[in-house]
């Protein structure tokens, strides 16, 4: 009965185990997964009055806070009269990405492909994980031989990214630009990335929390400590900075995470670290050296094992006393009396 109740206790308990972990771990592959596929974030068509018009499909490629930037890939596709029976453009045209950049296409493309780098002017990695970013664009086609006359255009903007959230928002056009599109662009980081970050954060308090509690009971609890013990920390000294680097798209050090944990933590380890080292060398003395100690082999009746005994000098200087003693108490007792 009582064998019973523990393979049932021990039971409970792993699946109290296996269902904490799945419950962290479903929740957390279904987030990651949707902030992963290819979402239309924006579906824009112009007022078409004449017929002609413009496919314009673009994709978020990468995004770099670092240098502040992110890349879209475009595809053109021309549609009504400016279509070729062959769905080729039948006439050349200019798209422009706001007015610093703009792009010839000549006739007889079908699918034009561009790569368009666009800067954030907002926003500060600093304040990683919590770091958004911020920018605006607008879309528009014209005729290469009348640039004063735009072409309709139908955008479309989709992204598949797993580490950034990318959000636009379309601003309404001045009355005389409607045959533009107009972007507001606000990027930061996805839940994902902000979640593991502050795991990683609240993993470096642990971490140096445990340390700080051993260093108390070795300093003042009076806890033995050897050389193995003393390397703890200095492991972690050597951890904590590739712990902090596994946090995703983390940049250099001085962002707002290392000032809530690596900043603190790398000091209370070393400093616990230290500690712990000082007290294991101050409370060193000779009789508990290695070199205070010997080995006394001794060889079994049967020949075939031997059994190493490691004595303190302490002891053996004790048994060499005792052993004296007793050789004069029999010399003491031989003694005739005449």
């Amino acid at each position: 009965m009582i064998t019973c109740c523990r393979i049932l206790k021990k039971l409970v308990i792993i699946i109290f185990i296996v269902g904490s972990l799945l419950a962290i771990i479903i929740p957390t592959w279904r987030i990651y997964s949707k902030d992963g596929q290819e979402t239309t974030l924006v579906s824009y068509s112009a007022p078409n009055n004449h017929g002609e018009s413009l496919y314009i499909s673009a994709n978020v490629l990468d995004v770099d806070f670092s240098g502040k930037t992110y890349r879209l890939h475009c595809t053109v596709k021309p549609n009504g009269t400016l279509a070729n029976e062959y769905g080729q453009l039948n006439q050349p045209v200019f798209v422009s990405f706001s007015s610093l950049s703009k792009y010839y296409i000549d006739t007889g493309d079908a699918n034009n492909p561009i790569d368009a780098l666009f800067s954030y002017h907002l926003g500060d990695d600093i304040d990683y994980p919590f770091d958004h970013y911020s920018s605006t664009f607008e879309v528009y086609a014209s005729y290469a031989n009348d640039t004063t006359r735009v072409i309709p255009i139908t955008f479309s903007l989709s992204a598949s990214l797993t580490s950034f959230a990318f959000q636009p928002i379309i601003v309404d056009p001045e009355p005389n630009e409607t045959d533009r599109v107009s972007l507001k662009i606000d990027t930061g980081r996805s839940p994902t990335t902000i979640g593991f970050s502050i795991f990683t954060c609240v993993l470096m308090w642990a971490l140096s929390l445990v340390l700080t509690t051993f260093a108390y009971q070795v300093v003042i609890r009076r806890r033995r400590v050897d050389a193995h013990a003393c390397m703890v920390g200095i492991s972690m000294l050597f951890a904590l900075p590739a712990l902090r680097s596994a946090q995703p798209g983390a940049p250099e050090i001085g962002c707002t995470s290392d000032i809530v944990s690596f900043y603190w933590n790398m000091a209370i380890i070393a400093i616990d670290s230290v500690a712990v080292i000082i007290c294991w060398v101050v409370r060193w003395s000779d009789d508990n050296g290695p070199s205070s100690s010997f080995y006394n082999i001794r060889q079994d009746s049967t020949g075939g094992n031997s059994d190493i005994t490691c004595l303190s000098r302490s002891n053996v200087n004790t048994k060499e006393t005792q052993h004296t003693e007793r050789v004069n108490a029999t010399d003491s007792s031989n003694v005739t009396i005449v």
